[in-house]
């Protein structure tokens, strides 16, 4: 079930993404004390969490790291794939760990992904067996300058 209008959102569903994009707490039991503060229990708290996620609410849920500062390499990428290979290069790109994000977009350059792995070389080396695998050129963009804004989704009606 990854259909959006299979599942109604209600208050407590709103409620919740609303908590888990502003602040997941440090706790032995996370969803407990998220729970409290809507008037549920950890064990409900799970289980909507689960079931917003099966039906594509929420992709994940992680900490968002400065793969910098922790001695990593990542680089901004585009290639153009043709409508008769994009689905398969997406889905070799999808299956690397190291890959943060992943998008078809309008454009020459339709499909753009960031990777962060541990050197650069790690990242030339899965970047020239794309494009040896596809017979496609990756574009690199190398961060010049970071700008962070905190992204953050309405989910009230």
């Amino acid at each position: 079930m990854n259909d959006f209008t299979e599942h109604m959102m209600d208050d407590t569903d709103r409620k919740l993404l609303d908590l888990l994009q502003d602040e997941f707490p440090l706790a032995e039991t996370p969803f407990v004390e998220i729970g409290k503060k809507l008037g549920i229990t950890g064990n409900e708290t799970m289980t909507r969490v689960e079931r917003l996620k099966a039906v594509g609410y929420i992709r994940r849920i992680g900490p968002v790291l400065d793969a910098k500062k922790l001695g990593y390499s990542s680089l901004l990428c585009a290639a153009a794939a043709g409508p008769d290979i994009i689905e398969e290069v997406a889905s070799v790109i999808n299956a690397e760990p190291s890959v943060t994000h992943n998008y078809e977009r309008e454009g020459e350059l339709n499909l753009w992904f960031t990777v962060t792995m541990r050197t650069q070389g790690d990242i030339d080396m899965f970047l020239k067996d794309l494009e040896d695998r596809f017979s496609i050129k990756v574009h690199r963009f190398p961060e010049k300058r970071t700008f962070k804004i905190k992204t953050r989704f309405a989910t009230g009606e």
